[in-house]
Order: structure tokens, then sequence, then C-alpha cells
């Protein structure tokens, strides 16, 4: 049985607060930095959804320019930006998720997309801006043609998990559909021409998480990708061949940094970064290469255990559970929003 731990260094820095977003009259569940980076979307159970933008060009300073509202008629859980930055998907718990654009200088609703048999609680853009993927408490995942003339057609509806479907994610180049569930799994989705089917699921004792799974993120070229969970774990994933076909293999688990569940992660230019129930923000980053393993003669050999550290955190960043935490976008470097409160 192989070792999948990395070798963990403990010196780190801190994380220094720049600004305090104040706006929304409830939790805020999610925000999402555009493509370009000049704008954050906030969501709520307010109902509403926030857009945020320098105050001037250049200023470090943010403020609110845009309030989505009127749409969804319970908490708005999920933002996703368009790859072109043009469109945002908001999912709500009212079993919708809206489409908005910017229309003559102004946000619009374009779209409602119905389906989903109760609460919404993620959507994902694929990286061709053709794809929509939703999921929701109901089990299942939806994936959406998005067609000229803001329409848009269910185009797939998958069942495999057997408990509430957390999040989804989009592999950078486009052919893998990834969804985490409250079952405890990670399910890999491809597209085998006319449907999408299971790949690969990732799940089970020395491999799997141990409770549920909030959420993956890819690094930059897809080749690995971090996912986190109740149990206080972040696990790494790198992907293999196996007689030619792609397989996921767990890369290394990092425990003992978390205190409570961790509910958001991302894979960003400067580390990952985790947003936890313990109220703390952390960011890892990962070492020199690490030394190679038993050969590449061994077809049983391990994959080399990489060697990560705790780079940065920031103890009490919010008085409750940080449930979501971005490493921010190409023009905001090591800019990193978060949003506060119990998820659901």
């Amino acid at each position: 049985m192989h070792n999948h731990k990395g070798s963990i260094s403990t010196e780190q820095g801190s994380l220094e607060e720049v600004q305090v977003l104040e706006g929304h009259t409830d939790r805020v569940w999610c925000s999402a930095w555009s493509p370009l980076g000049d704008m954050l979307a906030s969501c709520s159970g307010d109902r509403t959804v926030r857009i945020w933008s320098r105050q001037q060009p250049g200023s470090d300073a943010w403020s609110c320019s845009a309030i989505l509202e009127e749409a969804q008629t319970r908490t708005i859980r999920c933002v996703a930006w368009s790859p072109n930055g043009r469109c945002l998907a908001t999912a709500s718990f009212d079993a919708t998720t809206a489409i908005w654009e910017v229309q003559a200088g102004a946000w619009e609703q374009v779209a409602l997309l119905e389906g989903h048999e109760s609460e919404v609680k993620g959507a994902a853009w694929a990286p061709s801006g053709m794809l929509l993927a939703t999921c929701s408490r109901d089990k299942s995942v939806w994936i959406w043609d998005a067609m000229p003339g803001h329409e848009y057609e269910c185009a797939d509806v998958k069942q495999g998990h057997t408990q509430d479907v957390k999040s989804v994610t989009w592999h950078p180049d486009g052919d893998v559909l990834v969804s985490t569930s409250y079952d405890d799994s990670i399910r890999l989705w491809s597209d085998a021409g006319d449907e999408w089917s299971c790949a690969q699921t990732l799940e089970g004792p020395g491999i799997g998480h141990e409770s549920t799974v909030w959420g993956v993120a890819f690094d930059r070229d897809g080749s690995r990708a971090a996912s986190v969970s109740d149990d206080r774990t972040l696990r790494l994933w790198r992907c293999g061949r196996d007689r030619g076909e792609p397989r996921w293999r767990l890369l290394a688990c990092l425990s003992g940094f978390h205190e409570r569940s961790i509910f958001s992660v991302d894979w960003g230019v400067s580390g990952i970064a985790t947003g936890s129930g313990d109220n703390a923000i952390r960011v890892f980053v990962e070492d020199a290469a690490p030394e190679p393993g038993r050969g590449a003669s061994d077809p049983g050999a391990a994959p080399p255990a990489p060697a990560f550290r705790l780079a940065a955190q920031r103890r009490s960043a919010h008085p409750s559970d940080v449930n979501c935490a971005s490493g921010g976008a190409p023009l905001q470097g090591n800019a990193v929003p978060h949003g506060s409160e119990p998820p659901g």
C-alpha cells in the first residue's frame, strides 16, 4: 500500500486584509472574479447578486457597481462567469439558474433555466462557453447547450450520485466535467458522443474522501486537481494513463491543517486557497520537485509524493465559516475574495 502523504513544511506567512466589501444583508455564499479580473460577483441569502468594480482605473478600492435582483425568489448559492466575461450564471435555491448579460450599459436577465426539482447548488461554464453545467439537491447534474439568441437547451441529465450534488467544475480542456457530492464521491463525466457518461468515480477507503466533498479545482494545465471535504483533508490527484485511457489517482492527502470542514478550494497562480469552517483562509504552495519514486520501470510504482507547505493563512478571517475562497483572476494576482457564513 503506497503512502500518498506528501512531505509538509510548516514555514508560513500571513494574508493581509485589503478591503471589506459590505452591502449584502444576509450570508454571502459565493464570490467569483470575472475572467479579466476587473469585476467581482458575489451572491447571498438576501436573494441578490452584487457586482463589484474598481472605483477608478488602477485604484485598489472597490465598490458595488450593480445589484442583480428580483429574478430568483430564494437564496442565490453560486455565481459563475462565462469565459468571455459577458454572461453571469446565478444558481438559486428556488431550483432555477438565471443568466445575466450587460445590455445598453445595464445588467439584464436574458434567460431562466428550469428543470431541477430542488435547490440548485452550483453552476459552471465549459471553457468553450458553449456548455453550462448545473447541479442540485435533487442528486442530478444537468448539462445545457448555450445557443444563439440566449436560448439554452438541456443536452443531458446525469443521475449517478446518491445524495446532494454540491459542485460542478470543468476540466481546463473542456472534455471532462467533475461533480462532487454529499455521498462522499467525486465523479468525472466525459462526452461519449450522444451523451455524457461517468468515466471514473473517486471514492472508497484509502483513496476517496470520508465525508461530503465540497469542491474540486484543477491546476492551470489540468494535469492535477485538488478536492476538499467535511473530513478536513485536502486531497491532490494526478491524471495518468491506464491502457491509453486517462485515469486519476491520489497523489497526496494533506491533513492536520484545518480544524473543521473545508468548504472551498481554488488552485490559482499563487497556490491552492482553501476556506474552512474554522473561520480561516489558507494558501498552500508546492516546493521544488520531489525526489523520484522507485523508478519508471516498476509498473506498480506510486507517483512521486509532492512536497507542499502552508505558505500563508488568515485565522479568524470571518466571524463565522469561510465557505468560499478564490485565488484570483489574472489581473488580481494574489487577491483572495471570500464569503462567510455556514454553507447548506
